[in-house]
């Protein structure tokens, strides 16, 4: 297997972009970098152009936002707030330069990601206090002027009260886009002490409330559920219900989800799979790029890759470990 990049040994979060070939990896330094494919002499190495210095503490996480909009990413530091970084052309050389930040008092962004809807791009952010800003950007030629759309509990309603917990971490996943852009739609999982508070719930807006609701959530009768970890929503392509992949404590679980043609009605969630294999603490799920395979990372420190069969079933394809091992 061939070597495309040496990362310095404190890179501490890494995105990559499919459609510039690009890969942006945050360190533990503070420091954000770009990689990029070398062009010319037939190879297939990275090497990296930019690097900066973004925060005085670690790089918590890092992506990329649509390519429709440039070349933009945001991250987080140890700080929780959120910057968004816009490459731009100054005296014939691209530099970097910082567009704005998301931050919230006395709380920090657990996970954020970003949309490209009917409206525009939005980027949603579970905040460590159970609330739920979803942003918009006001014009798209210009990715310092955004809003607050929407803010609203994660929180579970019990005997007509409202039960508020701390989170310890958060997983946000779109709706893939169908076209270049999607509906407004995305699951979110927050992990608390609290099982009632785990559960990974859709949430859509509905245009004739004009307001985010929570339309299913991924919980099996009876169960009380795991802790998330990780989500992630396939791309659909073709199929008759949409599939959400879970990394939780114990087990990678996936989920049909059926959206009825009928004005108002709530879609059906339905568990297909509860994968064991990793025999523990399931960290990171993420489908390919044809929503058809799914790849899992656990506390065994395995990746495994997953496949249905011609009936639906739910196999293991494929091991990848270190050599070290």
């Amino acid at each position: 297997m061939e070597k495309l990049a040496a990362l310095e040994a404190t890179a501490s979060s890494t995105a990559w972009n499919y459609c510039g070939e690009r890969l942006a990896v945050g360190t533990g330094e503070g420091a954000i970098q770009v990689w990029e494919k070398e062009r010319g002499g037939g190879g297939s190495s990275f090497s990296c152009i930019h690097k900066w210095q973004a925060y005085n503490g670690p790089v918590v996480k890092i992506i990329w936002g649509s390519p429709e909009y440039g070349d933009v990413v945001a991250s987080s530091s140890t700080d929780g707030n959120i910057s968004l970084w816009e490459e731009i052309e100054e005296n014939d050389q691209s530099t970097w330069r910082k567009c704005t930040q998301f931050e919230e008092p006395h709380t920090a962004a657990l996970d954020f990601q970003f949309g490209n809807c009917l409206t525009g791009l939005k980027l949603v952010v579970a905040w460590a206090d159970g609330r739920v800003k979803v942003y918009d950007m006001l014009d798209t030629l210009d990715l310092k002027q955004w809003q607050l759309q929407a803010d609203f509990l994660n929180d579970i309603v019990v005997d007509g009260k409202s039960e508020r917990r701390s989170y310890s971490a958060a997983s946000i996943a779109w709706r893939p886009p169908v076209s270049s852009i999607q509906q407004p739609i995305f699951a979110l999982a927050y992990r608390s002490n609290s099982l009632l508070h785990n559960v990974a719930k859709v949430w859509e807006f509905l245009d004739a409330y004009q307001r985010w609701s929570p339309v299913a959530e991924l919980r099996a009768p009876g169960e009380e559920g795991d802790s998330v970890n990780s989500l992630s929503w396939a791309t659909n392509i073709g199929r008759p219900y949409e599939l959400i992949a879970v990394g939780s404590s114990c087990a990678v679980l996936i989920w049909h989800l059926e959206f009825s043609q009928i004005a108002g009605e709530k879609p059906i969630a339905r568990r297909v799979a509860r994968l064991t294999e990793h025999n523990g603490e399931v960290w990171q799920v993420e489908w390919d790029m044809s929503g058809m395979t799914l790849a899992s990372y656990g506390s065994d420190g395995v990746v495994r890759l997953w496949q249905a069969n011609i009936d639906g079933v739910w196999q293991q394809q494929a091991i990848v470990k270190s050599a070290k091992d």
